[in-house]
């Protein structure tokens, strides 16, 4: 896995966790980075990576956003660059 990914992989539970009351959407982008991390299929993945960008606008950052929020969507939107294009 792409170290970019897994670090995304790594934050998105705790994003998830400390963001989700506000931002319920961050329960399917959790569950999108971990599915794209599951599935090597790379025709899987581009569906996954385009639903991804349309939950998260293409990564824009809220106005409440910390450092592991805003961490979080730079490690996805790199990990997209890299492995998609």
């Amino acid at each position: 896995m792409n170290a970019t990914l897994a670090h995304a992989v790594e934050l998105a539970p705790i994003v998830e966790r400390v963001h989700g009351a506000n931002h319920p959407e961050l329960s399917r982008v959790r569950e999108l980075t971990l599915g794209i991390a599951d599935h090597p299929d790379a025709a899987r993945s581009a569906s996954l990576w385009a639903e991804l960008r349309d939950v998260t606008d293409t990564y824009t950052l809220p106005a409440d956003a910390c450092e592991g929020f805003t961490g979080f969507y730079e490690a996805l939107a790199a990990a997209d660059a890299q492995l998609v294009g």
